[in-house]
Order: C-alpha cells, then sequence, then structure tokens
C-alpha cells in the first residue's frame, strides 16, 4: 500500500516580525546551523560586521554558542538583515533551516490531505 501525503497551506505568508519568527525557531536553528559559512557569507554581503563575525569565528569550539551569537545579532538588527539572514542560508546548503523558518512564519493554518 503507498501512501502520499500532501500539505496545503491556506491563507497568506507574511513575514511581518523576524524577531517574533526566530524566536519559534530558536532552539532548533541554533543547534542545527554551521553558522561559520553562514556568518562570513553575511559578511561579504556586509550584512554583519568585521567585529560581529569574528566574534562568532572565535566560537569555533562552542558551535551552538556561535550560532545563539548571529541569531541574536540578527534579531537586533533590520528585517534586511533578516533577509541576508535568509539568503545566507540558502547559498550555504541549509535549505532545510530556511524552510523551518520561513514556515514559522506563515501566518495561515496548515492541513494535511492523504491521498
Amino acid at each position: 500500500m503507498l501512501l502520499k501525503i500532501s500539505f496545503q497551506l491556506s491563507g497568506s505568508v507574511a513575514i511581518s516580525d523576524h524577531v517574533d519568527v526566530l524566536r519559534r525557531v530558536y532552539k532548533e536553528v541554533s543547534e542545527k546551523l554551521e553558522v561559520q559559512s553562514v556568518a562570513r557569507n553575511m559578511f561579504q554581503c556586509n550584512a554583519i560586521t568585521l567585529k560581529e563575525l569574528q566574534s562568532i569565528q572565535s566560537r569555533r569550539s562552542e558551535p551552538i554558542n556561535a550560532a545563539e551569537e548571529l541569531l541574536n545579532i540578527v534579531m537586533n538588527q533590520s528585517s534586511n538583515v533578516f533577509s541576508w539572514f535568509l539568503d545566507a542560508l540558502k547559498k550555504t546548503d541549509h535549505q532545510q533551516l530556511y524552510e523551518v523558518i520561513i514556515f514559522s512564519s506563515y501566518t495561515g493554518s496548515l492541513s494535511m490531505t492523504i491521498i
């Protein structure tokens, strides 16, 4: 027996408050994020400063703390920095975390249909 599961989103997607979105996924993202590549990418786009990059890089032996530091930086900045963060996730093979954040930002309802 083969089941096909499809998800249908209803409502609208709106990332109006990136701080709330990141708070909802903070633990999961901080545990799974390979922060060094994302931070380098964000620095190259001028989304974080050299001082912030160096601080994150100095925590190589503490990957969760380094990820939390980057998340805190993003949460304390404008939605433009949040957009650069999302772009950096896509560019550094963090598609799954990108999707977690996007789905967390969804303001409608989620329904599952088994076909």
